[in-house]
């Protein structure tokens, strides 16, 4: 079977070391996305920023600054750009895997239209929940938008075939998944926000808001499905996506 993986670079999120977990006084998180060419469907695993975000009047920008966060993406980082430096059309991608629905894994779902969203049941439907939607930060305006939503419940191999295999990871959000992709090149793992960070493997400092309970049992579910040849892409490493990038990567 023929599987191409890529990860794309959908800018970054300049922020307080403490407020990812990590002791250094800032960080530059980048925030990506994954493209797999599979032969039963062009899918993706999340889907980047939206573009509206860099509106100063934008909500969810004014909630990032008031907690000292600000995104930065320029014109050739915005999704749609991204595929297109691969030579994929936008309109030709089938499925869209979101580990949650954050801004930064949902909010290019509009560049989309004709895929099938494919989420955990309890993630969607915390989503349409007003308090669970408020604990944990889920914008409705960019996931709600008339997309075909196939909804799941735990692990779930997306094509019958074990190449694309979602494995439930809560606790980040309430319906947190991540993927495991087998392909020629081996194993991946694209923990997503499971762990920000690979030192987050050591220290569990999770985000204020997650059920810390919770991630620290699928972290180490996640941990347990390790090969020994198995490459764990984790949410927003810096030292993962530098000069050499963990994955081929639209830059």
């Amino acid at each position: 079977m023929s599987l191409k993986l890529f990860g794309c670079v959908c800018g970054h999120l300049d922020s307080a070391g403490a407020a990812m977990g990590v002791a250094a006084p800032r960080v530059k998180a980048p925030m990506p996305f994954y493209v797999i060419d599979h032969p039963k469907g062009l899918t993706l695993f999340d889907c980047g920023l939206h573009e509206g975000m860099l509106a100063a009047d934008d909500v969810y920008r004014g909630r990032l600054a008031s907690q000292d966060m600000h995104v930065v993406m320029g014109p050739d980082e915005t999704p749609a750009a991204r595929m297109q430096a691969l030579d994929f059309d936008p309109a030709a991608v089938t499925h869209i895997v979101l580990s949650h629905l954050h801004f930064d894994h949902a909010g290019g779902l509009h560049r989309f239209p004709n895929a099938t969203v494919v989420v955990q049941r309890r993630e969607w439907e915390a989503g349409f929940d007003e308090q669970l939607a408020a604990r944990y930060g889920l914008p409705r305006a960019y996931f709600d938008l008339g997309h075909p939503v196939t909804l799941i419940d735990g692990e779930h191999d997306l094509f019958g075939d074990g190449a694309l295999t979602l494995v439930p990871s809560y606790g980040h959000t309430p319906g947190h998944q991540s993927l495991r992709v087998r392909s020629e090149a081996g194993e991946h793992l694209l923990v997503g926000d499971a762990c920000y960070f690979c030192d987050v493997v050591r220290t569990r400092s999770f985000p204020s808001f997650a059920d810390k309970a919770a991630m620290n049992a699928s972290l180490d579910a996640l941990l347990a499905l390790q090969g020994p040849d198995t490459v764990m892409v984790f949410g927003h490493d810096p030292d993962q996506w530098g000069d050499t990038p963990v994955l081929p990567v639209s830059r």
